[in-house]
């Protein structure tokens, strides 16, 4: 391919296979994202069409349009702070103080604590002083934790954001901090299963860390896994795409979420650095043989049907 960077197009063809036409009286337009960095690694922000080469059967296509269209992410927050938290909930204070810096300043962050009920400490915002201070405004509570009440909650509130066809799309991402505690709810099996099934369907990444408030019990950090929490989070985390960690130090958040923060950080700049491709095809039906490359030379990027990158 010479100097042209060929995306990241495997996962995205089969999307093509089935997208809709861009409007019923134009059957052969079509149109996919492209998120792309420059040979130092910053995000490419000036996409243009001659950058951009699609061709089918070896045949190029016309690119008719780009433009810049973000698909930011927003991250929203769960803390445990019932009874089991008393030992370890300045722990992971210090590393949600680590993971906020780490992001960049226009990442919008909900805070909420589950005890003793999912409860909002921080409304969304971008003001991340006031969401460090938001960090001190609950304490442990002695009540149990309500974990899976915080999940499907979050769940139906995406469900319900999805029906304003006005609203500007984003990638919802949830991190969940939480001990190992029984955990109390109201939710049923069946609630959970849809509740994650939501994530799905809404694109949401699931983070979970389970941490071992119990230093030396060695039954207590065995029971991550096989707690409520461990148990929904686990494959929750892997059909989002997310990440699941246990930590059996508390103090070892100082460093660990900060880390994932910066890892966050990364996933938003892709997100937020996106553009709109529209190709105008030289026939309509399936795909033959697409081949999508960049022209820029250095450039490096992944394609999707809908701004979500994987």
């Amino acid at each position: 391919m010479g100097s042209n960077s060929r995306l990241a197009v495997a996962a995205a063809i089969a999307a093509f296979m089935v997208s809709a036409p861009v409007a019923a009286s134009a059957q052969t337009l079509f149109q996919f994202f492209v998120s792309a960095t420059d040979a130092s690694g910053a995000p490419v922000t000036d996409l243009r069409p001659e950058d951009v080469i699609m061709s089918e059967d070896g045949v190029s296509q016309p690119i008719v349009k780009v433009e810049r269209l973000p698909v930011p992410m927003k991250l929203t927050i769960v803390v445990d702070n019932g009874f089991d938290s008393t030992d370890a909930i300045e722990h992971f204070r210090a590393g949600l103080t680590g993971l906020i810096e780490a992001l960049p300043p226009d990442v919008e962050i909900t805070l909420i604590s589950t005890s003793p009920q999912p409860r909002t400490v921080v409304k969304p915002t971008t003001d991340h002083a006031q969401l460090l201070r938001g960090l001190k405004n609950f304490a442990p509570e002695r009540a149990a934790p309500r974990f899976i009440d915080a999940l499907v909650e979050y769940s139906q509130r995406l469900q319900r954001e999805s029906k304003d066809n006005k609203a500007a799309p984003y990638l919802p991402v949830l991190l969940m901090v939480s001990t190992a505690a029984n955990d109390q709810h109201t939710y049923q099996p069946k609630d959970i299963e849809k509740a994650v099934s939501g994530l799905v369907e809404r694109r949401a990444r699931m983070n979970t860390i389970m941490v071992s408030t119990r230093q030396g019990d060695v039954a207590y950090a065995t029971h991550l896994k096989s707690s409520l929490q461990g148990v929904v989070s686990i494959p929750a985390t892997k059909a989002t795409g997310g990440r699941y960690e246990e930590v059996l130090v508390p103090s070892k958040l100082a460093a660990l979420l900060p880390e994932w923060g910066h890892d966050l950080a990364t996933l938003h700049l892709r997100q937020n650095n996106q553009f709109r491709v529209t190709v105008e095809r030289g026939s309509s039906g399936d795909l033959k043989n697409p081949r999508i490359e960049l022209a820029r030379p250095g450039a490096k990027g992944s394609v999707t049907r809908d701004g979500f990158l994987p």
